[in-house]
C-alpha cells in the first residue's frame, strides 16, 4: 500500500472523527441548553403580553365579631394582577353579591301575608324585605399597578352574611386611569383617563384553575401552546444535529473502506 495514501487516509479518518466528536458535543450541548432554558425561564417585564387584562380574585374571607360574639362584618382580600401593557394608575371596584335565599324568603312571606289578610299579591308585605338588604355591596380601591405586577388589598364589608362573598359578584370599575409604561421615548407622558381601562378588569372565579395558582403573564392555554411549539422546534434542531452526525459517520466509513 502506498505510504502517502495510507497517511492521507489516516489523517482523513482523524479529521472526520474530530468532526463527529464536535457534532456529538454540539448535540449534547443543545439538549442540555434547551433543558436549562425550560427549567430557568421566568416571566419578565420584557416578555410579550398575550392577553390584555387585569385579573382579580377575592379570597381569605374571615367573619369579624363584636364584643358579644355576633358577626358584624367580613374581612377579605382582593388580589389584582396586571396582565396588560399599561400602568393602572388607580380605580374603584364596586362589588355586589345578591342573596338568592332572601328573595325566596320574601316571596314566601308575601304569599302568607296576602293569604292571611286577603290582600292582592301586589300589595302584600314582607318583614324581611323591610329590614334586610337583598344585596351586599362593597367598594375596593385599586392601587397603582405596573405591568406584570401584583397587588393585594385588605378590606372589610359590614354584613353578617360572609358566605355570600364566596359566590361570584357583579362588579363595576369606576374612575379608572391608566398610562403608558414610562420609557426614554415617553418619559414626559403622565397618566391619562382611559375609558378602556375599566374593560381590562376580569374576575377570576373559584371555579377557574388559575384561582389557586400564581397569576401569570399568559393564560394556561397560551402557555401550553408555547411549550408545545418550543418542544417541536427543539426536536427539529436536535434531529438536524443527529443527521449531521450520521453523515459524518458514513463519510468516515467510506474513507476507511478506501484504505483497506
Amino acid at each position: 500500500m502506498n505510504v502517502n495514501k495510507l497517511f492521507m487516509g489516516v489523517a482523513g479518518v482523524a479529521f472526520l472523527a474530530a468532526n463527529i466528536a464536535v457534532v456529538g458535543c454540539a448535540v449534547a450541548a443543545e439538549v442540555n441548553r434547551n433543558a436549562a432554558n425550560n427549567a430557568t425561564k421566568s416571566v419578565s417585564a420584557t416578555d410579550p403580553i398575550k392577553e390584555q387584562a387585569v385579573l382579580f380574585k377575592i379570597h381569605d374571607i374571615v367573619p369579624f365579631k363584636n364584643g358579644d360574639g355576633e358577626v358584624v362584618g367580613c374581612d377579605y382580600k382582593t388580589t389584582f394582577y396586571n396582565r396588560s401593557d399599561v400602568v393602572i394608575g388607580s380605580a374603584t371596584l364596586n362589588l355586589e353579591w345578591k342573596d338568592q335565599a332572601i328573595d325566596e324568603v320574601i316571596d314566601q312571606e308575601k304569599k302568607e301575608d296576602a293569604k292571611k289578610n286577603e290582600k292582592p299579591a301586589g300589595r302584600a308585605s314582607s318583614t324581611t324585605e323591610r329590614l334586610t338588604d337583598k344585596t351586599v355591596t362593597a367598594l375596593v380601591d385599586v392601587p397603582s399597578i405596573n405591568p406584570l405586577r401584583q397587588a393585594v388589598v385588605q378590606s372589610r364589608v359590614n354584613t353578617d352574611r360572609c358566605f355570600l362573598l364566596i359566590d361570584d359578584p357583579k362588579f363595576e370599575v369606576k374612575n379608572c386611569s391608566s398610562g403608558a409604561v414610562k420609557t426614554a421615548a415617553n418619559r414626559g407622558n403622565g397618566s391619562r383617563s382611559d375609558v378602556g381601562c375599566a374593560k381590562l378588569f376580569q374576575f377570576v372565579s373559584a371555579e377557574d384553575p388559575q384561582y389557586y395558582l400564581e397569576f401569570k403573564a399568559i393564560t394556561a392555554d397560551q402557555e401550553k401552546e408555547e411549550k408545545e411549539a418550543k418542544q417541536i422546534k427543539e426536536k427539529s434542531e436536535t434531529d438536524g444535529l443527529y443527521e449531521k452526525t450520521l453523515k459524518s459517520i458514513e463519510m468516515t466509513d467510506a474513507v476507511i473502506s478506501t484504505i483497506k
